[in-house]
């Protein structure tokens, strides 16, 4: 049903696209991975038909209807939910059963169709976009992170949903469970020859069929390097041996003597080519090119004053809308908390409010004298996007600038990132400049509202890696099964009709999550 053919595309100097070459068939469910910045969106939008490729042609079957999820939906404006489906789809939002599935499976129910888009959440807009392009009925899917800030049941409906929809689906996401559930085939845009090569299987498959690849090619380019070594040195030994051949003289009666050394010289000779030209015959190994892992040397610094936190009747939210609570909790030093909760159910605001960007519509927040806060999603709203990331380090983690250098480069950002400007930084490079900073203000206590939509995965494995031997605190909001598997809370909570509770273990909300999207399918 598509057929994509040597695409190539550039921006200025920069080759983001290099002789790509696939085809789609009907059905299909791929998923689209490499690391940030190779190129994913891009080719996504060349498909869709939103930027045109500088060379290359795309070919679809006549009739093929396809629905273009972007990384950011941008719904906002007095249209109400309905309004907006309607509009879309181009149906009366209740006149099909379909629809009313869809929305209870994205966690909406009847009454939510009345909100305002500028009212919702990030994850409640993702959910009506997506519900939008589903409605239309689209023949290939072409979905960029559209896990990103959905809650967990809703993620878990989207995995059962595209499993069981004879729709195509060319999916980016850095949700590895999502993945494994969802794709058997993977395209892979690789960051330095910016190609793409394709691999049959599931994610966690590719993952591993890649490592071992890596390690056989590392073996069999340092086995040639050594035979070819040998063999050099064979053949500069022969050589010597010719040399010294051609040059004996000897005595007027060692003629017999001289023609022998002569001729073993030639032979020398000659046994130095066949050599010389064995080596230049081989096929040679290319010699694997292996990126330094990403670690986050985070050290969490524990002083003389009280290190806890407190949630005392906490009423969190706003004046004249939508709030949370009574909420009482407390965070000791080193406890690792996972809040988990529909979008839209407060879960951001109570993290705001914890670190005093809300004001506490009652009750109080109790935040230890010796508290240093590192929170990434709020770091990451504030971040200027002219500054560089050496100027914002130097600023805001007071270093010089050669550790502010030596610092970033830890954390995978070269002096060339470090000295342009952080809006020409893809979000996981922000990240990794954020880490940078915590490592250097030596954090104690890790706000974490879900880093996997900022993290790309060599990211998100450096940090599950910190994680472990991370001393400090740690608050997580979070639906990646995977990262939650890694990271094994000590308490998880979930947030419901203002309401917190904790639950035995997460896996608890998973169960439930699945098991009533499997009713809902049924109902289809």
């Amino acid at each position: 049903m598509l057929k994509i053919k040597k695409i190539n595309k550039s921006y200025g100097s920069m080759t983001v696209l290099s002789d790509i070459s696939f085809s789609f068939e009907r059905g299909q469910k791929a998923a689209l991975v490499g690391p940030n910045g190779v190129g994913k969106t891009t080719l996504l939008q060349i498909i869709a038909g939103i930027e045109e490729p500088d060379s290359g042609n795309i070919e679809t079957v006549k009739g093929t209807r396809v629905g273009y999820l972007p990384q950011d939906t941008s719904l906002a404006g007095d249209e109400t939910i309905s309004a907006y489906l309607k509009r879309i789809s181009g149906i009366d939002v209740w006149e099909e059963y379909r629809i009313e599935i869809l929305l209870s499976g994205f966690g909406f129910n009847k009454t939510d169709t009345n909100k305002k888009l500028s009212d919702l959440s990030s994850g409640e807009k993702s959910k009506v976009a997506l519900i939008g392009i589903l409605l239309k009925g689209a023949d290939l899917l072409l979905l960029d992170e559209p896990t990103n800030n959905l809650d967990l049941p809703a993620l878990i409906w989207l995995e059962d949903f595209l499993r069981k929809s004879e729709a195509a689906v060319l999916v980016v996401s850095h949700d590895r469970k999502f993945l494994d559930r969802t794709v058997r085939k993977i395209f892979e845009l690789d960051w330095q020859s910016r190609t793409l090569t394709i691999t049959n299987g599931a994610y966690s498959d590719f993952l591993e069929t890649k490592r071992k690849q890596f390690e056989r090619q590392k073996q069999t380019y340092r086995l040639q390097q050594e035979e070819i070594k040998r063999l050099t040195k064979q053949a500069r030994e022969k050589k010597i041996e010719a040399s010294r051949g051609a040059r004996w003289v000897g005595t007027d009666s060692d003629k017999f003597l001289r023609g022998f050394k002569r001729d073993r010289a030639s032979k020398s000779g000659r046994t130095a080519k066949a050599i010389e030209k064995r080596i230049d015959q081989m096929e040679k190994v290319e010699k694997p090119i292996e990126r330094e892992p990403l670690e986050i040397p985070l050290e969490a610094e524990r002083n003389s004053g009280v290190l806890d936190i407190r949630l005392i009747k906490l009423v969190a939210g706003y004046a004249d809308g939508f709030r949370i609570g009574p909420i009482s909790l407390e965070l000791r030093y080193g406890n690792r908390v996972n809040i988990m909760g529909l979008n839209g159910s407060g879960k951001t605001t109570l993290l705001k409010t914890i670190v005093e960007q809300l004001v506490p519509l009652a009750g109080r927040v109790e935040i230890g004298s010796g508290v240093r806060t590192g929170n990434l999603m709020q770091e990451h709203e504030l971040l200027s996007r002219e500054k560089t990331p050496l100027s914002f380090l130097r600023e805001r983690a007071g270093l010089s600038e050669r550790d502010s250098y030596a610092k970033l480069a830890k954390f995978g950002l070269d002096e060339k990132r470090a000295t342009n400007p952080i809006a020409n930084l893809s979000p996981g490079e922000r990240a990794r400049l954020l880490f940078a900073c915590f490592s250097a203000l030596s954090v104690n206590v890790l706000l974490l509202d879900e880093p996997t939509n900022h993290l790309d995965l060599e990211a998100l494995d450096a940090l599950e890696e910190m994680l472990k031997t991370y001393k400090g605190t740690v608050l997580l909001v979070s639906h990646d099964r995977y990262l939650l598997e890694r990271t094994s809370p000590d308490f998880t909570y979930v947030l419901s009709d203002g309401v917190l509770n904790r639950i035995a273990d997460y896996r608890e909300y998973v169960s439930s999550a699945e098991k009533r999207a499997r009713k809902l399918l049924r109902l289809l």
